[in-house]
């Protein structure tokens, strides 16, 4: 769309991924259902304002390292990213009635790392140690695991000392760039007897990435929303950076600063795969705004 000669164009792929979608719509009906006391644990998803808007309705979140609350009867939904198996026991023995919302793909990702370790594989997890979707794989792997986020610790992982070949599996968080798995992939197999790994990028996610920088390299800006701690809308704005375009990561619309447009001509917008169409609409809007003004 064109507006008072600013042109404003959204990628495709823009808001809820499948698996965020999925846990929203079992949150929403459990509360409907059976209303409070309905839990999470952790935030739903990474979206601040979403979760805000869910607990309005009557979810509460608490943090499974912290004191729990009187669970014994209660839903209790299992985030999007998945928990380990000590947490789901602990949950169990106080009583709560489990609603599973682990994305697919994260469920897909947990298995792959117990299948691995089974094989008698090392197994190594690609991601952020301190994510809850990666503590979720290294929880439910049954076994020890090395956690790499970069490929210099995977350098480091193969220049540690007296490491014989050997068999190693390598499982991924599900948001990490295809480039880095590659990457740390070829530095693995430099040093292993041999290397299996299990592709468990979220296609959805990888699709978005694609079409972020294909818009960002036709626009004058970008803007990028979505919870700031949310991991790949992180990534999303980093990688529209790397493409050469100057780019704003916003939770929100009221963040945006009309001095932003001095000079534009074109503003690329997306969003991170825990953002929701409304937010979208609502920077699209504010862009129009400050345009005509």
């Amino acid at each position: 769309m064109k507006y008072m000669g600013v042109r404003i164009e959204v990628t495709p792929d823009h808001s809820f991924c499948p698996g965020v979608d999925r846990a929203i719509r079992i949150t929403k009906d459990a509360l409907m259902e059976k209303g409070e006391p309905t839990y999470s644990v952790g935030p739903l998803i990474h979206n601040p304002e979403v979760v805000s808007r869910l607990e309005m309705l009557g979810l509460k979140s608490f943090d499974p390292a912290g004191d729990y609350p009187d669970l014994d009867g209660a839903d209790v939904i299992i985030r999007s990213h998945g928990i380990d198996t000590e947490t789901e026991a602990k949950l169990k023995l106080r009583g709560a009635v489990l609603l599973d919302a682990t994305c697919p793909t994260v469920k897909r990702a947990q298995e792959a790392a117990r299948e691995l370790a089974e094989s008698g594989c090392e197994v190594i997890v690609l991601g952020s140690e301190s994510h809850p979707e990666v503590r979720s794989i290294v929880g439910r792997a049954g076994a020890p695991v090395t956690v790499i986020e970069t490929s210099a610790d995977a350098r480091r992982w193969a220049q540690g000392e007296g490491r014989p070949p050997r068999r190693v599996g390598i499982v991924c968080q599900t948001t990490v760039p295809r480039e880095l798995l590659d990457s740390v992939t070829s530095i693995i197999e430099a040093s292993a007897g041999r290397v299996e790994v299990q592709d468990t990028i979220c296609k959805a996610v990888s699709r978005r990435m694609e079409e972020a920088v294909e818009l960002a390299r036709g626009v004058d800006l970008m803007i990028v929303v979505g919870g700031r701690n949310s991991s790949n809308t992180a990534h999303l704005a980093e990688i529209c950076r790397e493409a050469g375009v100057r780019t704003h990561h916003v939770e929100d619309s009221s963040e945006i600063q009309a001095e932003w447009l001095n000079g534009v001509e074109s503003v690329g917008v997306t969003g991170g795969a825990s953002t929701p169409d409304w937010q979208i609409d609502e920077t699209v809007a504010r862009l129009e705004e400050i345009a005509g003004d």
